[in-house]
C-alpha cells in the first residue's frame, strides 16, 4: 500500500530531477537575463526555487503545533510586505548565481525537506492550519500534505516563466 508520505517523497524527488533537467537546458549566459518574473533574473528565479522547501521546515513546525502563529503573521506581514521581502531577500541571497551555486542550494533545500518529511507520520500529514493569502498556490486552509505539494506547484510555476522567456520547450518533465 502506498502511503501519503510515499507519494509525497516520490513527487518531491521527481521535482528535484525536473529542476536539474531544467537547469541543464539553461545556458550560462542566460542566468543574467530577465526571467519573466519582473523581480528577478533567470538565475535568481532558479535560486528562489530552493526557498520554498527551505521555508517549509518552519511551516511544518507551525502547522504541527503552533497554529496561532498563522493568525499573527498576516497582521505583522501583510502581502505587500511579504512580496517586497521575498523579492529583495531572493536577490540578496542569490547574489550572482552560477549553475553550481544554484544546484548546491537546491540540493541542500531538498535534503532538508526530505528529512522533515521522513520525521512525520501519516497523522501529521493530515494536520492543517489557516495559511496567509500571500501566494495563490498556497493559501487558505492548508493541510500538511498540501503544503508538501507546494514544492512541485512552486517549481512548475517558475519553470514555466523561465521556459517561456528563454523559449525552452518542455514542461512535461515536471
Amino acid at each position: 500500500m502506498t502511503t501519503t508520505r510515499d507519494r509525497l517523497r516520490r513527487e518531491i524527488e521527481d521535482t528535484r530531477l525536473a529542476f536539474h533537467r531544467l537547469l541543464d537546458t539553461i545556458p550560462d549566459e542566460a542566468f543574467f537575463l530577465p526571467s519573466g518574473n519582473p523581480a528577478w533574473t533567470v538565475g535568481q528565479v532558479l535560486y528562489h526555487m530552493s526557498l520554498a522547501p527551505r521555508f517549509m521546515v518552519l511551516d511544518v513546525q507551525m502547522i504541527g503545533g503552533q497554529r496561532w502563529i498563522y493568525r499573527l503573521v498576516p497582521r505583522l506581514f501583510p502581502k505587500r510586505l511579504f512580496d517586497w521581502l521575498n523579492a529583495r531577500m531572493t536577490r540578496v541571497a542569490a547574489g550572482t548565481p552560477t549553475r553550481a551555486f544554484v544546484s548546491t542550494e537546491y540540493e541542500r533545500a531538498h535534503a532538508s525537506i526530505r528529512k522533515v518529511l521522513e520525521s512525520l507520520s501519516e497523522k501529521d500529514l493530515a494536520k492543517h492550519a489557516p495559511y496567509p493569502d500571500w501566494d495563490p498556490l498556497l493559501s487558505g486552509e492548508v493541510a500538511m500534505e498540501y503544503l508538501f505539494g507546494y514544492i512541485k506547484r512552486h517549481f512548475d510555476s517558475h519553470a514555466a516563466q523561465i521556459r517561456q522567456v528563454l523559449r525552452i520547450p518542455g514542461g512535461e518533465d515536471s
